[in-house]
Order: structure tokens, then C-alpha cells, then sequence
């Protein structure tokens, strides 16, 4: 981009230096028709003889959108801050008081949910003291992701441990979830199957998952997993913008 500047800069010195003494003397005067399609010959010539600088610009161009793209996530996160961090029905895992919060919007049903499930087990048994985890119950891959993500909100009242032990059970696993196997896992889980399922007909539940529904929605969660990692946006399982995100997280805490 810098050699592309530079171009159009002598282009336009070359036509200063051309011009006549009222020209020098008169630097505001517009530049005729003429003028103007040497420089634009110039600066096309220039591009031509080094097209890579088209790449250059797109790189650039698709830099600047996606900062654009997270300061907007950043700006919705810091909106809904209450909502993101402090919903007393949201599972959670990890010291209340921990400097760093990693939210996750989760869907069951979600291949790459089950990807990012591993990463979330290795950073929480090695950062356990410093990391706080909650879930957002996100189901928005069908009627078999909503069922389960009901069964999952009625588990959490039976105890925190259960609700854990049938949420890694469901995340880990892979194909359908009809509800035989909802509760089958339920069941391994050491749930009481029919309390479940009672409680899964409470409105609130439903009620819930709209809140989070709507709040994914304005966060720009348009897919799971979304995660937010110390206030810093991170769609999709990639680990290796997980990884950057905690360690940043990490480096803040240590000071």
C-alpha cells in the first residue's frame, strides 16, 4: 500500500514540476482532465507492473472489517454485561470470584461444541483457581438440541454435580439425541429421570432459553460455539484463537 501512495505522489509532483509559474505560485487550482488521466495512467501502470499490491489492499481492507466486527461484539458484550455475567440460572463452574470469566453459548447437538468441550477441560484442570466457566444453553440446531437443552436446565436443580455430569455425558457424545437417549444419560448421571422431566415442562425453562436465545442474537452469536474469554469475543472451536484469548486473559491477570 505504502509503494502504491508513493506512485500517486510522484505522479502528482510530476505534474507540479510540468506546470507553469502561475502553477507554482497557485497550488490550489484544480487539476485539468488532462493531468488527470496521466496520473491515473501512472498509478494504473504502477499496479500493473506490481499487482500484489491488490492483494495487499484486500488483506488490509478485510483487517480493518473484522476490527470493526469486534468492537461491535466488544460494545454489545459491555451492554449486556449483567445479562452476560450475573444470570443466577446459568450453570457455572469454578470460583465465583475467579479474574477470569469464560462464557460459552453451547448447543448439544453442535460437532464443534463437543471440539471446544476438550479444550474447556484442559483449561479448567489446569486453570481451575483462576478460571470461572459458565454456560449458555444455546439451542438453535433443531428439536432435539431445545429438548436437550431443557433436560439440562431441569438437571441443574437437581445439584450443580449433576447437571455436569449430564452435560459432559451429552457434549461429548456424538449423533442423535432422541429422548430415550436424553435419558439414558440422564440417568448415568444419577438423575432422577421422571423429576426431569416434570421439571422440564416449567415455563421458566422455556423462558430461559428464550432470554438467551435473544441475548445470542445481540451479541452476534450467529453459530456455536460463541465463546467470550475476559470480555474478548471468540466465535467457532478454534483453538488456537482460544489459546491467544486465555493467554492474553492469563498475562492480564499476572500483571
Amino acid at each position: 500500500m505504502k509503494r502504491m501512495f508513493a506512485a500517486l505522489a510522484s505522479a502528482l509532483v510530476l505534474i507540479g514540476c510540468n506546470g507553469s509559474d502561475a502553477t507554482a505560485q497557485d497550488d490550489t487550482r484544480p487539476i485539468s482532465d488532462s493531468e488527470r488521466a496521466r496520473v491515473e495512467q501512472i498509478v494504473r501502470d504502477y499496479i500493473l507492473e506490481h499487482p500484489e499490491l491488490i492483494e495487499e489492499a484486500l488483506i488490509e481492507l478485510q483487517r480493518r472489517a473484522q476490527q470493526r466486527e469486534i468492537q461491535a461484539y466488544i460494545a454489545a458484550i459491555e451492554a449486556n454485561a449483567e445479562a452476560v455475567y450475573a444470570d443466577p440460572r446459568d450453570p457455572s463452574i469454578g470460583d465465583p470470584d475467579a479474574p477470569i470469566v469464560i462464557v460459552e453459548f453451547m448447543d448439544y447437538k453442535c460437532g464443534y461444541c463437543r471440539v471446544a468441550s476438550r479444550w474447556l477441560e484442559t483449561v479448567m484442570a489446569e486453570n481451575g483457581d483462576q478460571v470461572r466457566l459458565i454456560f449458555k444453553e444455546y439451542p438453535i440446531l433443531g428439536e432435539e438440541s431445545r429438548e436437550s437443552a431443557r433436560a439440562a436446565l431441569a438437571a441443574l436443580r437437581q445439584g450443580t454435580d449433576e447437571y455436569f455430569a449430564f452435560h459432559n455425558a451429552m457434549i461429548q457424545s456424538s449423533g442423535p439425541l432422541p429422548s430415550g437417549r436424553i435419558d439414558n444419560f440422564a440417568s448415568l448421571a444419577g438423575l432422577d429421570v421422571d423429576q426431569m422431566r416434570a421439571d422440564m415442562e416449567d415455563p421458566a425453562i422455556d423462558a430461559q432459553l428464550e432470554d438467551i436465545y435473544r441475548l445470542g442474537r445481540m451479541l452476534g452469536a450467529d453459530g456455536t460455539p460463541f465463546f467470550i474469554i475476559d470480555g474478548m469475543p471468540v466465535p467457532g472451536a478454534n483453538t488456537q484463537a482460544l489459546e491467544a484469548a486465555l493467554a492474553a486473559a492469563l498475562r492480564r491477570v499476572e500483571g
